[in-house]
């Protein structure tokens, strides 16, 4: 696997857009934090176009972040919203196996982005806020992230037992739409001994339910090792039960707090994960995922 080093003052960050057009304000507010955390950030012109709802026309947004690929220290997403499943076409042919290290940022719709490039170049990437909302991410959360960066690069997070077990093996997934959208593509994930993460927001319970249904009627379940059920809305708890336990018979874990809300806490997708699940709460655990780096 690619496994990013840890972040210094002064590394460079680019934003990129592959998904949604930008919005300004926003975007502004989430760099000022990247400046307080002493990084030198960049912002090339072409972030600024737009094309309908998207950041700019398909095989623009692919160019640029292609011309990024591998010259910065951290690749952050702008925002999500749509955009990202249009840019793989392209993608096949631009990238190549970073030789040099770094970090790719994003979720909600670049969840999209994250397990393609860490399928296609096992390349480990960080679920986590974009950074139009990285302001609105709570100071827990973020503390959390930038720990992740910038000292030892572990995760541990707690959530709700809804069925005991225990389980071991990479990290995939992200939005539940997002990576419905995927199904009977060429880029469609190999769930087939992973623990998958699944997170959505503004859909009630029987569109969920259906998200869940198409990607059981794929055989995904069939092959994971453990399900992470992250921020779903307004959905409760008991309806999730429910679906999920309907599909799948191995350890779940429930409100694990990552996804659309302010206690977005950072994931590595792609990385090994130790899955702990009792009958009314749990954990999940990655990293270091370089042991020879040490907290400072």
């Amino acid at each position: 696997m690619i496994v990013p080093p840890r972040i210094r003052p002064k590394d460079q960050v680019v934003v990129v857009s592959p998904a949604g057009r930008i919005e300004i304000e926003p975007l502004r507010k989430g760099l000022r934090i990247l400046r307080a955390w002493g990084l030198e950030v960049h912002t090339p012109q072409e972030n600024f176009e737009a094309c309908r709802y998207l950041a700019g026309r398909d095989e623009r947004r692919a160019r640029l972040l292609a011309k990024c690929w591998g010259s910065f220290d951290i690749l952050w997403a702008s925002r999500g919203g749509y955009g990202s499943l249009r840019l793989l076409t392209f993608f096949d042919d631009l990238l190549t196996r970073p030789e040099k290290p770094f970090w790719f940022i994003g979720f909600s719709d670049v969840s999209i982005l994250l397990n393609y490039f860490y399928g296609r170049f096992e390349l480990i990437t960080l679920h986590a806020p974009v950074l139009s909302s990285l302001y609105e991410t709570s100071v827990y959360a973020l503390a959390a992230l930038k720990n992740c960066l910038f000292y030892e690069a572990r995760i541990r997070l707690g959530g709700k037992g809804l069925k005991p077990g225990e389980a071991r093996g990479p990290l995939i997934g992200g939005n539940l739409t997002s990576l419905v959208s995927l199904i009977g593509t060429p880029w469609q994930p190999n769930f087939e001994g992973k623990i998958l993460f699944l997170e959505e927001v503004n859909e009630p319970p029987y569109r969920v339910d259906r998200l869940f249904t198409q990607l059981a009627l794929t055989g995904a379940f069939r092959g994971i090792k453990g399900l992470v059920l992250g921020d779903f809305g307004e959905v409760p708890l008991a309806v999730l039960k429910e679906i999920a336990g309907e599909y799948f018979e191995g350890p779940i874990l429930a409100e694990v707090p990552a996804g659309h809300s302010v206690d977005n806490y950072p994931l590595f997708i792609g990385a090994e994960t130790t899955l702990k699940v009792g009958p009314q709460s749990g954990c999940l655990e990655q990293g270091p995922l370089n042991p020879a780096l040490k907290s400072v």
